[in-house]
């Protein structure tokens, strides 16, 4: 009479081959647990870094933050300054410090700060701030695609970056697009697409990074070389930072992100074409572009509703003679959709 694992199903002859076979079943329980564990571990760490930010908080900075989220605009400089100050203290520990758990309490409540006066005040108040706080980095664009490739080594340049660049990409990127849509691509400031593209290369802290990529919203700006840039870009092999950005542009202007496409291949200048196109996969299935966690997508992005997303007529048609045209299409299923694309 056969016996029947009760954990994978398998059958043997002997209850002794039944003890002694190594059931898959328990080896992956044992991976969940060890993997529930070390997440537990992880978890157990952030709460404790996150109690020891709060003690080690200077009421300077946790005041700023109460007097900026009431509307004061000096609170906005408060803060600014003083969670400068004690991210720059904690990135001089090194390991020993808690730079990482600053982030996490009060990312957020800076954010909401700024953001609170900023659309009050106006660009020009944002602009003072980012004047103050401009990145120390410089791009020479006529030489740009003989730099080194992207990697781990240009994590020395967060250096050049201050501290609270997190706090004011993310703050610079929800107001162009706040601004385009109301207003249209012309009312904004050409130098908050400046600022916004100091951070297209990896400075350490990939907040900034990932919110940098709003740069798509400047698509068609009459002051500001977007397209030119994003093929300087594309040329220097930076396609995941210009991937996302157009894939923002895509909600901003479609048919001209549709032809920043198109060009970019024609030129033969995308050495992968699904770091590219692999956005239109990802507004196909409707998912927001990247960012960081303190972005308010449904009242930013409203295109995106049960149906999902709004094709212009014509553009979906253009964009799959790209993936066909570049080659792409060979390594998807005979039937391919774009929401095969995917990295």
């Amino acid at each position: 009479m056969p016996h029947t694992c009760d954990d994978c199903s398998e059958e043997f002859e002997t209850l002794t081959r039944l003890r002694l076979h190594d059931c898959p079943a328990e080896e992956s329980t044992a991976h969940e647990d060890a993997f529930e564990d070390r997440r537990a571990e992880i978890e157990k760490r952030e709460r404790e870094a996150e109690r020891r930010v709060k003690r080690a908080a200077s009421d300077d900075l946790t005041d700023g933050i109460e007097k900026a989220r009431q509307g004061e605009e000096m609170g906005v400089y408060q803060t600014l300054a003083q969670y400068e100050r004690h991210l720059s203290e904690e990135w001089g520990k090194a390991e020993d410090g808690d730079y990482w758990g600053f982030h996490r309490v009060f990312f957020r409540p800076a954010v909401e700060g700024v953001e609170l006066i900023v659309q009050r005040e106006g660009w020009s108040f944002l602009l003072d701030i980012l004047d103050a706080y401009w990145p120390a980095v410089t791009y020479d664009f006529d030489t740009y695609s003989e730099h080194e490739s992207f990697g781990q080594a240009e994590r020395g340049d967060f250096e050049e970056y201050p501290h609270v660049s997190h706090v004011l990409a993310a703050v610079t990127g929800k107001q162009l697009v706040r601004t385009r849509r109301a207003d249209g691509v012309a009312a904004v400031p050409a130098e908050a697409l400046d600022y916004l593209l100091l951070f297209h290369r990896h400075p350490g802290d990939t907040q900034p990074w990932i919110d940098s990529m709003s740069y798509g919203w400047g698509i068609g700006h009459p002051d500001h070389s977007f397209e030119d840039t994003i093929e300087t870009v594309v040329d220097g092999e930076y396609d995941i930072w210009a991937g996302t950005a157009i894939e923002h542009a895509m909600h901003a202007d479609q048919h001209a992100a549709t032809r920043i496409l198109e060009e970019l291949f024609a030129a033969d200048l995308v050495s992968d074409p699904a770091q590219l196109l692999h956005c239109v996969g990802k507004i196909d299935r409707g998912y927001y572009p990247d960012s960081s966690d303190h972005w308010d997508w449904e009242t930013l992005y409203p295109e995106f509703h049960a149906d999902g997303f709004d094709w212009n007529p014509g553009v979906r048609d253009r964009l799959r003679a790209v993936v066909v045209d570049c080659g792409l299409a060979q390594q998807l299923p005979d039937d391919w959709e774009f929401t095969d694309i995917i990295l």
